[in-house]
């Protein structure tokens, strides 16, 4: 399916620069935009995506984030757009604008306040991936009640920008800061779909199989990556390397087929399997996508030893963005909550 395999040259890790440069110059934004269709959905492109978001990971981690997360937003205008919505949603693919999704609130979350008798957003929200080069943002507000309702929200004001507070040892360039929506006035156009469309299945918990096309592609890389150092190194073939190498492969593939399973059963399902199931593979797929990358990791340090924590060696980058990219949020809840929808599905 993918056009690359562990090994490739095309693999190797790459500045954050030169891989958004690349990707910018080569319309790659507004390519995986056109993919959905105009309800929302991917159909058989889902390989496409997949394939796109795996090899963007591979270049670089942070590009992926960015890639993820507007593929994410194109997604949801398609889904709960009005008219307007999608004729501007048009316009910013042929403009090439990169859209994305920041939900998370910070400690002064964001919500919607009467001011003057005009609805207006308080609050920030941080985690904002793309901070300084997303220009619009889909952002869900928990309403009175708790249920969320989603804007799409100007966001290209350097002045609401905090990229400081992203200080964490990896993904740096991902720009995931605190962006401030004090004050922001609602205006029209601005309500995206009604309120709890937002979490609706299996787009929403489903909708992870993204992020862990692009964790996959970090994972291939940092194999790729340590086996071409073991070849020119003189001690690829080593019985210690090879058996380090063999178990990198089998968690890689392994981690692969999950994606490519979840991917499917998300975005073009059979008729006789059930959103509930596909939602809850798509779970365990970040999961065992992110055992699969950390024992990927571990292989790839011990195999290369100290070179491979020089802070100019791309595999230390590219380890580096892995290890924080896939700590995602509270693993554990995902792995309990959904084991009885994975027993159903087994017919347990």
């Amino acid at each position: 399916m993918n056009k690359h395999a562990p090994g490739d040259a095309g693999l190797l890790y790459c500045s954050f620069d030169a891989a958004f440069r690349s990707a910018r110059d080569g319309g790659l934004f507004r390519q995986i935009g056109q993919l959905y269709r105009a309800d929302g959905t991917l159909g058989a492109d889902w390989v496409h995506l997949m394939d796109r978001l795996c090899q963007a990971g591979a270049t670089n981690l942070n590009l992926g984030r960015l890639l993820e997360g507007h593929a994410n937003a194109v997604q949801l205008v398609r889904l709960y757009g009005d008219k307007g919505q999608q004729a501007w949603l048009d316009r910013a693919l042929g403009s090439d604008l990169i859209l994305g999704v920041w939900g998370a609130d910070d400690a002064d979350a964001a919500r919607v306040e009467v001011v003057d008798a005009k609805p207006t957003m308080k609050g920030a929200k941080r985690y904002a991936s793309g901070l300084g080069m997303v220009s619009q943002a889909v952002v869900p507000i928990a309403e009175k009640a708790g249920h969320l309702q989603l804007y799409l929200l100007p966001v290209d004001d350097r002045d609401r920008q905090d990229a400081s507070v992203w200080a964490v040892s990896g993904m740096q360039d991902s720009a995931s800061g605190r962006f401030s929506f004090e004050d922001m006035p609602i205006e029209a156009g601005m309500v995206l779909g009604a309120i709890g469309d937002y979490k609706t299945e299996p787009f929403f918990e489903g909708g992870i199989w993204r992020c862990a096309a692009v964790h996959l592609g970090g994972l291939e890389a940092i194999l790729s990556m340590t086996i071409k150092h073991l070849d020119q190194s003189g001690r690829l073939d080593h019985p210690l390397q090879s058996e380090r190498l063999g178990h990198g492969i089998m968690q890689a593939r392994t981690a692969r087929f999950w994606v490519e399973d979840a991917a499917r059963r998300i975005e073009e399902p059979r008729s006789d399997e059930t959103t509930e199931f596909a939602v809850a593979a798509a779970s365990y797929t970040r999961l065992q996508v992110e055992a699969s990358g950390l024992a990927v990791i571990e292989i790839a340090r011990r195999a290369v030893g100290l070179s491979s924590f020089r802070t100019d060696h791309p595999l230390n980058a590219a380890i580096s963005d892995l290890s924080v990219y896939l700590r995602q949020a509270n693993p554990d809840a995902l792995l309990l909550h959904k084991v009885r929808a994975m027993l159903r599905g087994f017919a347990l």
